[in-house]
């Protein structure tokens, strides 16, 4: 009980809830992803393009896969790796110290994008997807989120982490 007690001042006093970076990051990406993933949901039909034709277009399309559309149809394994992942990292975040700004941001992208992506498989059974780029699976901003935070990821650990 008293590990408990410990963990949860630990999480109270943390600083990620005055970090400047990590949770308007996370606030923007869920929020957005949230707010066009209804706005098609809503307006489209499933299949539905706008434009009909052309290289960049609005597709509505449902997703019972991870990010583009990768292991269709294993859904519930998904949606529990989903969460295992998005816990583990939450609560690493919540029991280290300040890490670099690279580092807040890239946990504010993965974390927002896992968690949109995570409620619409709770409510839905499959995540919705919008972006059609020419050959490109179609996707939704949650994928792209998670994408652009590997590449940070990827940039520091090659580029900054080297530097030093």
């Amino acid at each position: 009980m008293n590990l408990l007690m410990m963990f949860f001042r630990k999480i109270v006093h943390s600083w990620v809830f005055k970090d400047k970076y990590i949770f308007p990051v996370f606030l923007f990406v869920f929020i957005s992803d949230q707010i066009t993933k209804y706005s098609v949901y809503k307006n489209m039909s499933l299949g539905e393009s706008i434009p009909a034709e052309g290289i960049i277009r609005i597709t509505y399309a449902r997703n019972t896969g991870m990010a583009f559309s990768l292991f269709e149809n294993f859904g519930i394994i998904l949606l529990i790796l989903s969460l295992i992942i998005a816990s583990i990292l939450i609560i690493y975040l919540f029991t280290i110290d300040k890490p670099r700004i690279l580092i807040r941001i890239f946990s504010g992208l993965v974390v927002g994008g896992a968690l949109g992506n995570i409620l619409d498989r709770i409510r839905f059974g499959y995540v919705n997807d919008f972006i059609d780029v020419g050959w490109w699976p179609v996707f939704n901003i949650a994928d792209s989120s998670i994408t652009i935070a590997i590449g940070i990821y990827i940039f520091d650990a090659i580029f900054i982490q080297k530097l030093k």
